[in-house]
C-alpha cells in the first residue's frame, strides 16, 4: 500500500458557474510529483481547528507543507508592513500541523510558505519583503506564466548539506515566486540553500526527525528537483519501517 500524505491547503475566492466561492486550493503539481514519487495525496482543509491536527497527522505517513499568502507577522513578533492576505486561522493550525508531525515523528517536506511557517514555528522571523528591482528576487509582476516559472536565479547549498548530496552539485538554478523569506532561522533549524543576496532558501531540522524546507517550487521543476520527492518517499519509507518494528 502507497504511503499516504497530508497536503495542507489554502483558502481563496475564486470564480464558479455559481459565482464567487470560498475554496479550499492546491495546486495538481504538488499531487502529480507526490504520485510519481510513489506516494498518496490527501488534502487537509485549510484553517481547521489546531485540535484536529493531532489526529489528522496520526492517519497519515508524511505531511507537505504547501505554498500560499504570507504568514501573519504577529506569530513572529512583528507589526504588518509588508504582508498581505493572512489567514491567522490557517496559521494557528499549520503550526499544530508541524507540532504533531514532530511528536508523531512522521517526515514533513515544506515548500515556499511551508518553509516560512516552519522557521516561524522554531522561533525564527521572515523578512516581509523581499524583491528589488534587477536583483536576485526582481519582481514578477508583469511576467507570463512560463517566465514565473521558470529557473530564474541559483541557490548555493553549503558543504555536507543534504540538498548537496540530493542534487549531486553545489548549487541549482531554481526559481522565483516569492516575496518573502526567511530572516533569522529558527532554534534547531540548519541552513541547507542561500541565494546570492544572502537569502535563505532552504532549511532543515538538525534532530532525528526528518523535516526539510524550501523557498522555491520543485514542483513546478523537472528533472533534478523531483529529487526532494524522492528523498521524502525514503524518509517516509524508513519511518514506517521504525514503526513496523
Amino acid at each position: 500500500m502507497k504511503p499516504v500524505v497530508g497536503i495542507t491547503a489554502w483558502r481563496r475566492t475564486l470564480t464558479t458557474a455559481f459565482g464567487p466561492d470560498r475554496l479550499h486550493t492546491i495546486a495538481c503539481d504538488y499531487t502529480e510529483s507526490l504520485e510519481r514519487s510513489g506516494l498518496a495525496p490527501l488534502v487537509f482543509p485549510a484553517g481547521l481547528s489546531p485540535d484536529d491536527a493531532p489526529r489528522l497527522v496520526s492517519r497519515v505517513d508524511g505531511v507537505l507543507l504547501s505554498g500560499g499568502e504570507d504568514v501573519d507577522p504577529s506569530f513572529y513578533g512583528q507589526e504588518t508592513v509588508h504582508s498581505r492576505n493572512c489567514d491567522p486561522e490557517v496559521d494557528r493550525f499549520e503550526l499544530a500541523v508541524i507540532e504533531a508531525a514532530r511528536e508523531l515523528g512522521k517526515p514533513l517536506l515544506a515548500i515556499c510558505r511551508g518553509l516560512q511557517i516552519l522557521n516561524v514555528a522554531f522561533g525564527g522571523t521572515l523578512h516581509q519583503e523581499v524583491t528589488s528591482p534587477g536583483g536576485v528576487h526582481d519582481t514578477i509582476a508583469g511576467a507570463t506564466p512560463e517566465e514565473m516559472h521558470a529557473r530564474r536565479h541559483e541557490v548555493s547549498f553549503p558543504d555536507g548539506s543534504l540538498l548537496a548530496a540530493l542534487y549531486g552539485a553545489a548549487s541549482a538554478a531554481v526559481n522565483t515566486l516569492h516575496h518573502q523569506g526567511i530572516d533569522r532561522p529558527g532554534e534547531g533549524l540548519t541552513v541547507e540553500a542561500v541565494a546570492a543576496d544572502g537569502l535563505i532558501e532552504g532549511i532543515r531540522h538538525d534532530g532525528d526527525w526528518w523535516a526539510v524546507g524550501v523557498q522555491w517550487h520543485p514542483e513546478k521543476l523537472e528533472g533534478d528537483h523531483q529529487r526532494i520527492f524522492t528523498a521524502f518517499r525514503e524518509a517516509i519509507d524508513q519511518s514506517r519501517s521504525r514503526e513496523a518494528v
